[in-house]
């Protein structure tokens, strides 16, 4: 038997590994090679059980070393993709394949476990929440010839926000990086700017800082139910709007977005877009409810984790406007929207810009 044409056959219909493939397969050979029991022994063992002892080495153990080890490589790959799908593997390297979810209910379900695992960020003594997003605008630019057309800016927003607003300023930042069209880079390349806010009144719970505002809020299901309706009264896009909002801002206690994905799961009307990217290019999953005038309302979440990765606003259709240049159309699948890139904290302030505008909050 030519073990080398067996093994041929056996890749023949099979597709090429990629890398991201491949470095899991070695991560998980590597992990029961450590693990095994049998690395306790005097000699190791084969991939498929048997002794290979040095004092009388066969050419049929050599067989066995080779499929064993292409038998766990194929396992290996498997658990790669079932791992992509959505699914986990054990610890024995067994891949166990979880279903994609087959609804929007179902999604946000899984985005609530998935926030559930998630720890709350608790800043200490002079330290800040930070977060940081890519948000897509649009931008309406003003024609010679008569109104407007329509392009897309992408701005880095980040905000430091404290724990006692009170008593210590909080900080927000923009930057616009890109546009798309032929707007002139003048029009929207403003540089790094800063609002810095400041005030000597104690911190309340309905002030503009997510941190300070949430932190208020129950997390019992009932509770937050309750007090996700109060805010948006009867109408269900107001429900979903409220929700959309709470959920975009509760990525800095993620403890209460797990309840409100709770909340959103007994919505109806929505839909699940099984395969879409957000703003910032990454794919994933989302679901999504008809917000009316040609726009569809998006909450996208990671096709793996199920974490929430940001909202997009997309156009159904060409929708006309007007604007200070002018009537303008905007075009049917172009999408504003928000997309999260992190939360960790910071031990304060960064340096702020030459420019930096100070604002006063009064009592």
């Amino acid at each position: 038997m030519d073990e080398m044409k067996e093994l041929g056959r056996l890749w023949a219909d099979t597709p090429e590994a990629t890398e991201q493939d491949l470095s899991a397969v070695r991560a998980t050979l590597m992990w029961r090679l450590a693990s095994s029991p049998a690395r306790r022994r005097r000699w190791p063992r084969s991939a498929l059980g048997g002794v290979a002892s040095p004092a009388r080495p066969r050419r049929h153990g050599l067989r066995l070393v080779l499929v064993g080890a292409m038998a766990a490589v194929l396992a290996g790959v498997i658990v790669a993709v079932q791992v992509g799908l959505g699914g986990s593997a054990d610890p024995g390297g067994v891949g166990v394949l979880a279903a994609p979810p087959a609804n929007a209910q179902a999604l946000l379900r899984l985005a609530a476990k998935a926030a559930a695992d998630q720890r709350d960020l608790v800043p200490g003594p002079g330290q800040y929440v930070h977060t940081k997003s890519l948000a897509q605008r649009a931008l309406h630019v003003r024609q010679k010839s008569g109104g407007s057309t329509e392009t897309r800016v992408m701005v880095t927003e980040e905000r430091w926000e404290p724990l006692d607003a009170g008593k210590q300023p909080w900080l927000s930042r923009e930057q616009a990086i890109s546009a798309t069209g032929r707007a002139p880079k003048w029009l929207w390349d403003h540089g790094v700017e800063d609002s810095l806010y400041e005030t000597s009144c104690p911190a309340k719970p309905n002030d503009e800082l997510a941190y300070a505002r949430l932190g208020a809020w129950p997390t019992d299901l009932a509770r937050v139910r309750e007090k996700v309706m109060a805010e948006a009264g009867k109408d269900p896009f107001g429900v979903w709007s409220t929700l959309q909002q709470l959920i975009r801002e509760s990525v800095v206690r993620p403890s209460l977005g797990a309840a409100l994905y709770q909340v959103a799961a007994e919505l109806d009307g929505m839909t699940l877009i099984p395969d879409t990217v957000d703003v910032a290019g990454r794919k994933g999953m989302a679901v999504s409810m008809d917000a009316g005038d040609g726009i569809r309302s998006e909450m996208v979440f990671d096709r793996q984790t199920y974490r929430y990765l940001g909202e997009r606003f997309v156009n159904t259709r060409d929708r006309k406007g007007t604007s200070p240049g002018g009537s303008y159309v905007s075009p049917k699948g172009s999408a504003t929207g928000t997309a999260v890139l992190g939360v960790d904290l910071a031990p304060g302030l960064p340096e702020l810009s030459p420019k930096v505008s100070r604002m006063q909050i009064p009592c």
